[in-house]
């Protein structure tokens, strides 16, 4: 076995080039086949991360600072300290991490179910909740229905999505378990997002069923 020059690793006596770096590992020369530069993608990403964050703080910090001048408290700048930690949610977070449509999707509607809860205590101290009576199940349709879309549209990833559309219906049943406990009775927004997974599901099972079923078995480690 020979051993690369360049990057050290073991090569086949059969082989005059390293597989990793393309490097010659033959004594008779003295240089590499391939010169590959040194480039460190995550510069730009990281820069940009740093200056985004620098001034998310300096923002947050003045707005306080301004608050508390004014009125002795902070009560209208923890809107804006909200407004930025749900930018970071909704952008931020799947700009720096680069997820894919699915997971980029699934941060942004949960803003958007942050954002109305946000709201609902805000106006009415949740004596009226319908953030979690209509909003959020509006919000899950809508989610349910991208992904249904998706799943048709993407032939790569329909594994994905079909889980993401099963989760979607265990939080459905799970939100109508909470309405029972806390309102003591069953919100129908909650019950149609559960109709709605269930005919996913259903729908899967019958035609995607081997697929289906091994991706259940390999998520829940059966």
């Amino acid at each position: 076995m020979n051993r690369c020059r360049r990057c050290g690793v073991e090569v086949d006596d059969n082989l005059g080039n390293c597989p990793l770096c393309g490097a010659f590992v033959s004594d008779k020369t003295e240089f590499s086949k391939y010169e590959y530069p040194q480039i460190n993608f995550k510069t730009k990403r990281q820069l940009f991360f740093k200056i985004s964050m620098f001034i998310s703080i300096f923002v947050i910090a003045l707005v306080a600072a301004i608050n508390l001048a004014v009125n002795h408290t902070i009560s209208w700048s923890l809107h804006v300290l909200f407004g930025v930690a749900l930018v970071w949610l909704a952008v931020g977070r799947s700009t720096i991490k680069r997820f894919n449509a699915r997971k980029h999707l699934a941060w942004d509607f949960c803003a958007v179910i942050a954002l109305l809860f946000y709201i609902n205590i805000w106006t009415s101290k949740f004596s009226n909740p319908w953030a979690f009576t209509l909003g959020a199940p509006i919000v899950v349709l809508t989610w349910a229905t991208v992904l249904e879309i998706l799943t048709f549209s993407h032939k790569g990833g329909r594994s994905d999505y079909q889980i993401a559309l099963t989760k979607l219906f265990v939080l459905s049943a799970i939100c109508i378990a909470i309405s029972f406990i806390w309102l003591k009775k069953c919100e129908w927004g909650w019950i149609v997002c559960a109709a709605r997974g269930f005919v996913d599901a259903l729908a899967l099972s019958f035609f995607a069923k081997d697929r289906y079923f091994s991706e259940l078995k390999k998520r829940l480690h059966i």
